[in-house]
């Protein structure tokens, strides 16, 4: 059953400061069970990397299924919900495809704004009835307190106005979520093609980043979100659903991914994270694929479906949800069992998920979330999960699991050790001269500021990438400050 990977690297020359990221293993869509079809075809309609298509499907397929089943765990029960986390370089039409993706969720939005227009003018006179009423119930002075009480419970309780029409939030704050929970629908999402909006934005600032972490982690637990305000008082919301998938540039992704606090909160390790090959420069075909188009309407169709069915409420309340629990079986539970085991031999001292130990002790859970979501999509009714869909769920958690792996390896670099890399990179790649100065470095590198360019440069003649070369000719200008380029490892 060994899926993990390990990658062994053997330095020649001068050495790389950052250790060279293997590229991404292929993404298993064949595991995907009766999601294969849809991710295959927005990449053929998008030619976007197929790890990428699949992301986007699963966040709303997640999306579609948390409402109505929980996931049975090793361990008890968890949401059947999933966070999702692309990393993608801009031009890699990730907004593309996670368009197609969401199509099924933008039309089922449309049909409750629809219903909503309908609803919120009956209500209005619904509760303008209901106040002036109240209001004349209470100005009447011939009626005794006895008597008003007794008519203000004949009224009854002020009409609730009908649920937002939104189930879908792009750069939200956590104050902003929960502070609407009252007045949304009980299924959530947190979808967004322009993820540094989000990871740099109000709610991760200094100030606000450890209650962010933890309210996150606390939505894809299924755990109560609170709300303590001076002005308002205090809140618990239990019974909520939320699903994420956050699609982001690199830049931003490698500060997230070495955030001490979103790593010590435990916030990564509750995420699907990838960051796929890049495909640009290989996407020459220009006509449509017909057969593409019509798996992609095939999908919104059922994810609009599943999305409009009635969903397990609480008794006595309209948006405070009771899932019953989607049970494995006996087969699915020996094959979640062996992988479990076999994940946590793999953190021990030398193992390939040492370093990502907070993500490995949840990879069980990841696997058995992504097989009730196979298991709603495909049938919300299903009597159990298949030990055939928790295979491929586990072959899915385990691309992410090695994912989570080969992204740590990347991201916990110092700043100044990341700049000498980069500027390794640009001489070794794009600067034809033998020699290279300060001046020339600011003026043509990747730095702007002098004393940027010149810490990478003297960063890369510690490393033996270039060697002191004082009074040498740069672009036939005597340089007092230059070094010769070592070109014998040219990576």
């Amino acid at each position: 059953m060994t899926r993990i990977q390990s990658t062994p690297f053997t330095p020649e020359g001068p050495m790389p400061l950052i250790r060279e990221m293997p590229e991404a293993a292929p993404f298993p869509v064949a595991a995907l069970g009766p999601l294969r079809n849809p991710a295959e075809a927005i990449a053929r309609a998008t030619e976007a990397p197929v790890a990428l298509c699949a992301a986007s499907v699963l966040a709303s397929a997640a999306l579609a299924a948390q409402g109505h089943r929980d996931a049975e765990t090793l361990n008890g029960t968890a949401p059947a919900s999933l966070f999702l986390l692309t990393v993608a370089e801009s031009g890699e039409r990730k907004s593309t495809a996670d368009r197609l993706a969401m199509r099924g969720v933008r039309d089922f939005e449309a049909d409750l704004r629809t219903e909503y227009d309908i609803a919120r003018d009956l209500w209005r006179d619904e509760h303008d009835v209901w106040k002036a009423t109240r209001t004349k119930i209470l100005a009447d002075k011939k009626a005794d307190s006895v008597a008003k009480r007794a008519d203000l419970q004949a009224l009854g309780h002020e009409p609730l106005a009908p649920l937002k029409p939104h189930i879908v939030a792009s750069s939200p704050t956590i104050e902003g979520i929960t502070k609407h929970l009252p007045e949304l629908r009980a299924s959530l999402g947190i979808m967004t093609e322009e993820g540094g909006a989000l990871i740099g934005g109000h709610s991760m600032k200094a100030e606000n980043k450890l209650a962010t972490c933890a309210s996150f982690s606390a939505m894809w637990d299924g755990s109560p979100l609170d709300r303590w305000r001076a002005g308002d008082g205090v809140e618990s919301y239990t019974g909520r659903r939320f699903s994420a998938h956050i699609l982001v540039q690199p830049v931003a992704a490698e500060a997230l991914l070495s955030d001490p606090m979103a790593n010590g909160q435990g916030l990564l390790a509750r995420f699907l994270m990838c960051r796929p090959a890049s495909r640009i420069g290989t996407r020459l075909r220009v006509e449509k694929d017909a057969a593409a188009e019509a798996e992609i309407a095939t999908f919104a169709a059922r994810i609009r479906s599943l999305l409009s069915r009635d969903l397990p409420l609480a008794d006595g309340k309209r948006n405070e949800l009771a899932p019953p629990v989607l049970p494995i079986s006996r087969e699915a539970r020996d094959e979640l069992t062996a992988f479990y085991c076999e994940v946590e031999k793999a953190q021990a001292p030398g193992g390939a998920f040492e370093d990502v130990r907070a993500f490995a002790s949840k990879t069980a859970e990841h696997a058995a979330r992504l097989a009730a979501v196979l298991t709603i999509y495909a049938d919300p009714d299903a009597p159990e999960v298949t030990g055939e869909t928790m295979a491929g769920a586990i072959e899915v958690a385990t691309f992410y699991a090695n994912e989570a792996a080969r992204l740590a390896d990347a991201a916990i670099v110092p700043p100044e050790v990341a700049d000498a890399e980069r500027m390794r990179h640009w001489l070794l790649r794009s600067w034809g001269e033998p020699f290279i100065s300060v001046r020339a470095a600011a003026q043509r590198g990747p730095f702007k500021l002098t004393d940027r360019a010149r810490k990478a440069l003297l960063k890369l003649e510690t490393n033996g990438s270039l060697i002191k070369a004082s009074g040498a000719e740069v672009k036939g200008k005597p340089c007092g400050e230059a070094w010769r380029i070592v070109r014998e490892e040219q990576t």
